[in-house]
């Protein structure tokens, strides 16, 4: 009774919090020089990063940084329909989803080795906030759904229970839940709301959430306090790409991009740290810069690394950066082109 009354009080206070936010601004990002994009440059990433990727093909591939070497896991069947991505689930697990909604078929994928466990079927997959599983989405008809949480290994922990409908695209809600529909925070345990907010949810790490105000306008809301602090808009580019949280609770990569950069050909992307603990941005070294966007995106590893793994058009490559380093750590190597329809990877460890 006790534990049920505090988790009632704790949504009325969240819900209520939402609404009475104290608005406050952020101190100007570290870097307020517009840069042209360049290359991807920066200094000789080391034969010792202990990374292995498992990067989106049909099948998946994990990709050994070290060794430049890569391995299929067959044990994911193709993709009939040739879409295939990966859901990074803590920094160092991983679900393989192939084909499309409303029946796409789910696979957990462990250690460096890529040990494979079927996760049945679903819709879509987003990593518990505990990241060491996986809730899994199920759409029956237009408008119900279900939501069931698995370990990786392919353990049921949670029975199927009703889950509002979410938009495809909605992220995590870092330990609040899932965002539904763009505003609505959902606790997927309990399906009960949490949280609305009063613009669309970008992105979030812990109990901060960073909001989309207006086209260039970012905000990041504390939950827990209901301050919310004006971030502007970092980058130069009018874009924003898919983001990534740090599984650890602290940072939040905002990507920025232009697919036709002054009306040319060539695409840019832009990568912003965004702080949650203080606030405050700092432009990736190296960035802005040419790559190919559909090609290109970033995920972090459970240890507090950003990676980057992408093409520019002339080369593959691979940018391992921890925050606080002054120079991009960058290696060009060799990998089989991807015909999965997404750039998704996600960190083995």
């Amino acid at each position: 009774m006790h534990s049920a009354r505090t988790a009632t009080l704790a949504t009325a206070f969240l819900a209520a919090v939402a609404t009475v936010a104290v608005v406050r601004d952020v101190p100007p990002a570290a870097s307020e020089l517009v840069r042209a994009p360049e290359p991807i440059r920066g200094v000789a990433l080391g034969s010792d990063t202990g990374l292995r990727l498992l990067v989106a093909d049909n099948p998946p591939f994990v990709l050994d940084v070290d060794r430049a070497t890569t391995t299929r896991v067959t044990a994911v069947s193709k993709a009939a329909l040739g879409v295939l991505w990966v859901v990074a689930v803590g920094g160092r697990e991983a679900v393989a989803v192939a084909d499309s909604a409303p029946a796409a078929r789910l696979y957990g994928i462990r250690g460096p080795t890529a040990r494979v466990a079927r996760l049945g079927t679903g819709t879509q997959a987003w990593a518990d906030a505990g990241g060491r599983a996986a809730w899994i989405l199920s759409r029956v008809g237009r408008s119900r759904c279900w939501m069931r949480l698995s370990a990786l290994d392919g353990r049921l922990l949670r029975r199927p229970q009703p889950f509002p409908c979410p938009t495809f695209n909605d992220p995590t809600a870092g330990s609040l839940g899932l965002v539904v529909n763009g505003r609505q925070i959902v606790n997927p345990r309990t399906g009960r709301t949490v949280l609305r907010t009063d613009a669309s949810v970008v992105a979030a790490v812990g109990r901060k959430l960073v909001l989309r105000q207006g086209p260039r306008a970012l905000a990041l809301l504390d939950a827990a306090s209901g301050i919310t602090r004006r971030l502007g808009w970092p980058s130069s580019l009018s874009r924003l790409d898919q983001p990534a949280a740090d599984p650890r609770g602290r940072y939040i990569a905002l990507a920025f991009a232009d697919p036709a950069w002054h009306g040319g050909g060539r695409q840019v992307m832009d990568i912003w740290l965004l702080d949650a603990l203080t606030g405050r941005l700092a432009q990736l070294p190296g960035m802005p810069a040419f790559v190919s966007l559909k090609s290109t995106s970033i995920a972090w590893s459970d240890d507090g690394r950003l990676v980057l793994l992408g093409e520019d058009g002339s080369r593959k490559f691979v940018a391992v950066w921890r925050p606080g380093q002054p120079r991009l750590p960058v290696k060009t190597l060799q990998f089989p082109e991807r015909r999965s329809g997404s750039d998704t990877f996600a960190s083995l460890r």
